[in-house]
């Protein structure tokens, strides 16, 4: 049996939208992103037992960002399904949503640049003092790795991201919302 698509009336999408693309890239990395901070609480809630009361409330304060964050999450997934959805309200809060992630992505950046030297030479101390032990090493050096990884992803996100914000509020894709 042949799927049949019905063009909505009044609907001005046409062929290929990048918006389109980015918003499903972000509901993507938001679902991966509260399948992470699920599988942390998890992890620090089942630690639980037999901390001390100063590991408790720093565990404590530990399982309240990862709620907080999976919440965030999960209120980005439901912008996005949304606005891949072509919902009116949807549009609005994802605009929003996408500035505030970009601002995010700077200052977490800024920080993470900032600490630089620091990361820099404290890695380059483990190197030296791990010596011949090759897994340590590599442990090292992949972490040098994913540090240098995310900085070029915050530095590649923001600009998409404030993209994304700008394209939702223009009059083409403004008018293929309900």
């Amino acid at each position: 049996m042949a799927v049949m698509a019905r063009a909505e009336p009044g609907s001005t999408a046409r062929g290929f939208a990048a918006w389109r693309v980015a918003v499903w890239l972000l509901l993507l990395l938001a679902a991966f992103g509260c399948v992470q901070y699920l599988g942390h609480a998890q992890l620090l809630w089942a630690q639980r037992a037999g901390l001390s009361p100063t590991d408790s409330a720093a565990m404590h304060r530990m399982l309240a960002w990862d709620i907080g964050y999976l919440l965030a999450a999960f209120a980005l997934i439901v912008l996005c399904a949304g606005c891949i959805l072509r919902q009116g309200w949807a549009r609005v809060p994802l605009r929003v949503a996408a500035g505030v992630l970009a601002l995010w992505a700077l200052v977490g950046g800024g920080m993470m640049l900032a600490q630089w030297p620091q990361y820099d030479r404290a890695s380059a101390d483990a190197l030296v003092q791990f010596g011949n032990d090759a897994t340590l090493r590599a442990a090292v050096v992949h972490a040098r790795r994913v540090y240098r990884l995310t900085l070029a992803l915050k530095a590649v996100a923001m600009p998409v991201l404030l993209w994304l914000a700008w394209r939702l509020g223009t009059p083409a894709v403004r008018a293929q919302f309900r």
